[in-house]
């Protein structure tokens, strides 16, 4: 199984009236933020925002973010930089979340280009990407990162741009006892336009307890093919973005994307690879969903894990039943539960609670 995502993106909005003076420009961009955020209901679908000066994106001073979030979502200007404009970054869990938020507020699926296209819908600014993320995923597809990373540092495999010239980027990998779990075509300065990184998301995902471990742990393979486009890369995609009208056209422009900088082939052959093949497949689709999401918060579960796996609870409790039996067993029960009764929480687990409480509430309870 192939999917095509839109990962994470930045968004960029320009007044399109200039004030005459630099005092004029915090009005302004007060009152963009305040369009925005009506056009794209980003307080309905996601709660309320709150002001702050700190984890903004880089350059950027002032801005807003989801109040008590455990993802990163981010509205910011400077007061002193006109041109900078609005600066709109979701991370890959926030833009998962507002999308399911999205539909099950309103039945109706949620993609880029129909958020692209709600908050258009404003006189007082123009829009456009100055970064987006676009993923393809091999689920259950028998593909390994190490295998890949491998060939092409043996020189068995070459990458091309669609227009056949062979494409030159760097290519480095993390690799640990011998195995590469990702590996990156481009250098990740500040300033590259384009980097692709492949790497193995189902490791990644459970050992990170990810927003998404629930899939994870279902699936024999997972390997993700995620390019990073910025700057006039992201610009142009942006125009692109505002003319789709249906979700196939948008899968359209993100395998293209990501295929017309990115083809694996065999070197010796010089024919494509399968995987390559099957992106490029995805172009022949006339009829696409892209998956619905579903992502998770998975503190509360990895701290079970723990307690069952690695705290040492159960061989304690183990122990106690070996030389006292069900009866002792019993006794260290209600001991714990009495002792429990008279804990008193730090400052840590209050605000952990009013951070998570509510999402939790919304998954359900862990205990199966």
């Amino acid at each position: 199984m192939l999917d095509v995502q839109v990962d994470e993106f930045t968004l960029v909005l320009q007044s399109t009236t200039k004030p005459s003076h630099v005092e004029g420009w915090e009005s302004i961009a007060i009152n963009i933020i305040n369009e925005f955020v009506t056009l794209s209901e980003l307080e309905t679908v996601l709660g309320n925002l709150k002001e702050t000066t700190y984890s903004l994106p880089q350059g950027y001073s002032i801005g807003f973010v989801c109040d008590n979030a455990p993802y990163y979502l981010a509205i910011a200007y400077h007061p002193d930089f006109i041109q900078m404009g609005i600066c709109i970054k979701f991370s890959a869990h926030a833009w998962m979340q507002y999308r399911k938020s999205y539909e099950s507020l309103y039945t109706s699926t949620m993609q880029l280009h129909q958020f692209v296209n709600n908050v258009n819908k404003s006189s007082l600014y123009t829009s456009r990407l100055s970064r987006i993320d676009i993923a393809i995923d091999f689920i259950n597809e028998k593909l390994n990162v190490n295998t890949i990373y491998n060939q092409l540092s043996k020189k068995n495999q070459i990458v091309k741009t669609a227009a056949g010239r062979k494409n030159n980027s760097v290519l480095s990998a993390i690799t640990k006892d011998n195995i590469t779990s990702t590996f990156y075509l481009g250098s990740k300065a500040k300033n590259i336009k384009a980097l692709l990184r492949v790497y193995d998301k189902k490791k990644e995902q459970v050992e990170t307890m990810g927003v998404r471990y629930d899939e994870a742990i279902h699936y024999d393979d997972w390997v993700r093919f995620e390019a990073v486009y910025k700057g006039p890369y992201a610009h142009d995609l942006s125009d692109r973005i505002q003319d789709i009208t249906n979700d196939t056209e948008l899968k359209d422009l993100l395998v293209s994307a990501l295929t017309d900088r990115y083809q694996f082939y065999y070197s010796k052959s010089q024919k494509l690879t399968t995987y390559t093949k099957k992106m490029l497949d995805l172009l022949k689709q006339r009829s696409f969903m892209f998956s619905s999401p579903s992502p998770r918060t998975n503190l509360l579960e990895q701290s079970q894990k723990h307690i069952l796996n690695g705290s040492g609870l159960f061989p304690y409790l183990f122990k106690v039943w070996r030389i006292w039996g069900d009866e002792g067993l019993k006794k260290c029960m209600n001991f714990l539960y009495d002792e429990f009764e008279n804990y008193e929480p730090n400052d840590d687990v209050i605000a952990w609670l009013n951070k998570y409480t509510v999402l939790y509430q919304m998954q359900g309870c862990p205990f199966k």
